[in-house]
Parts: C-alpha cells; structure tokens; sequence
C-alpha cells in the first residue's frame, strides 16, 4: 500500500491550500486522495464544517472568498467544482462531478475491491463533467448537486432537491428532480 495514502487515511486531513483568513472547522475533513495541495483551494474568509475530497485519479476543488460549507456536506471531485464566492452550502449537501463508481459492475467491483485492498485507483472512467456554482448560490440543507450541473449567480437550491441539470441565475429551484418555483424579484437580487 501506497504509504502517503495510507497516512491521508489515518490521520484524515491531507493538502489543501487556505487562503488568508480561510478556516477549517473541527468537523472539517480533507480528503485529497491525489496528494497535491493545489488540488484543493479554500478562498479567503472561507469556512469550511464539511468534507472536501479529490479522487487518487484526479479532480480539483476550488472555492471562493467568504464561502461557507456546512456540516455533513460531502463535495467530491473526479475533475473539476468551481464554487464562487458568497455561496452558502448548508448542512447535509452532495455535491458531485462524476458517478463515483463505474456503471459497469465487473468494473465497479474492481474498484471497490482495489479500494478496500490497495487504496483508490489510478485509473478510472468515472464519466465525470464539471460542476460550477456560481457567485451569491445559496445550497439548502440536504441538496443533492449532480455531476455537469452549473447553478446561475444568485440561485437557491431548495432544502432536499436533487439538482441535475443547470439552473439559471436568479432561480429558485425545489423538488427532486429539481424544478424552477420562481425567480428572485429584483429586490431580492444584488
């Protein structure tokens, strides 16, 4: 086994790069399973009370300035979240950029099995497209976002929705999958 990995699953913090002021909470966990600092950048006045994990194969997360991360909030990276500034994700939020594991199941149990025996693979098509939240979104609590979504400036995720597929900016969306309720009336934009 991998050393370096087996060090990252024993203490259960690895890399990441904070920017000035940034804050991991006490029920943070940084699970950069690639190894690289880079990988994984918390912006400026950012908290973050939730995991943020990088598979060994690649995947970047990169968040903003004056973001927060719930509890329980699980952010996952194949290939790429963008996360923008002043975005609110609450408690108990999935948000994803690829399936995770293979959707063919020899393929899947390979992994499964390298992961329980030598550690997350190298190598893995795990189908993943990029994942942006834009400036000002507001993730309510138990959100699932999916893998290709970009949430538009100022849109709400409604507590429980199952995102998958883009929301313009303004939004307000709910309900799994999630569908369009209103827009914010422009009182209620920036």
């Amino acid at each position: 086994m991998n050393i370096d990995y087996l060090m990252q699953r024993l203490t259960g913090r690895a890399t990441c790069r904070l920017e000035t002021h940034a804050r991991l909470g006490p029920s943070a966990r940084i699970r950069n399973v690639f190894g690289a600092s880079e990988r994984i950048l918390v912006g400026a006045n950012s908290y973050v009370a939730g995991e943020l994990l990088v598979f060994r194969h690649g995947g970047t997360i990169a968040i903003g300035e004056w973001c927060y991360v719930g509890e329980d909030t699980r952010i996952w990276s194949a290939e790429r979240i963008s996360i923008g500034s002043r975005v609110l994700i609450s408690h108990n939020v999935n948000i994803f950029d690829s399936l995770t594991h293979p959707i063919n199941p020899s393929e899947r149990h390979a992994q499964t099995r390298g992961i329980l025996t030598t550690g997350h693979p190298r190598a893995v098509e795990l189908e993943a497209r990029p994942v942006v939240l834009e400036d000002d979104c507001w993730i309510g609590a138990g959100a699932i976002v999916l893998r290709g979504v970009r949430i538009g400036h100022g849109a709400i995720i409604g507590a429980g929705s199952v995102v998958t597929r883009d929301v313009p900016a303004y939004a307000i969306v709910g309900g799994n999958p999630a569908e369009i309720i209103r827009e914010l009336a422009p009182h209620e934009r920036i």
